[in-house]
């Protein structure tokens, strides 16, 4: 099955062809709502839960190809950040008011992904290696947290006595968020392969689900009833 090009990152090609992150990421979920997820669910709902065919299979193309979307995602991010290091670090103007509370260094925070694919009742096999992730993403996670806070704290300091360097705190801001973008990007590899088959396949369908319904007009419908009416 081919794969839909992606949309071409922001930043990026000739002047006419440069669009905001907005616009690149509202044409990113509709790539995602339509065609990729239907076509998973449809390779899905044609396979048994012991799929375990080759790349070539529908089941197998199908997943790859919102694998390689979500991968296309971060290198949007990554173009992003050497574009405007403090928006990439931040939450950008194309975030839902849902996806706020589970941003961390301008994304989604990895611990989420490995938290989806436990609720999907892994095997213990399955669960021995989302626990190995888990261990890789606490030890990086603090880790990454930490270097931003270094970077604001300096150029604080610097900037109380006259001395702040912007250009040197805008790499500095672009790096954290190149390896924040790594990281999401390994854990997603790294769970696809260990689930593999019909399992990464029905990982990836819910991973897309929950993305999408973070801008689902009727979710955020009901976002903001409960933000207009609190305690209620």
């Amino acid at each position: 099955m081919p794969r839909p090009p992606p949309p071409p990152p922001p930043g990026r090609g000739a002047p006419g062809a440069r669009r905001p992150m907005r616009e690149f990421f509202a044409a990113w979920l509709s790539t995602l709502r339509s065609p990729l997820l239907p076509l998973l669910r449809r390779a899905l709902s044609s396979s048994s839960s012991s799929s375990s065919g080759g790349w070539d299979d529908p089941l197998s193309s199908s997943a790859a190809a919102v694998e390689a979307h979500f991968q296309a995602h971060w290198s949007a991010l990554d173009a992003a950040a050497r574009q405007d290091p403090a928006q990439a670090v931040s939450a950008g103007d194309w975030r839902s008011p849902l996806e706020l509370p589970f941003l961390w260094v301008g994304d989604l925070h990895p611990s989420l992904v490995t938290s989806l694919l436990r609720s999907l009742s892994p095997s213990p096999r399955l669960l021995a290696a989302t626990d190995r992730v888990d261990r890789r993403i606490r030890a990086a996670v603090p880790s990454i947290s930490d270097r931003l806070r270094r970077v604001q704290e300096a150029f604080i300091s610097a900037e109380v006595s006259g001395a702040a360097d912007v250009e040197a705190f805008l790499e500095e801001l672009k790096d954290v968020a190149l390896d924040a973008n790594r990281l999401r990007r390994g854990v997603l590899s790294e769970l696809v392969a260990a689930a593999g088959g019909y399992q990464a396949a029905l990982f990836l369908e819910a991973l897309s689900r929950f993305v999408l319904s973070m801008h689902d007009p009727e979710v955020l419908r009901r976002f903001d009833q409960c933000r207009a009416s609190p305690g209620s």
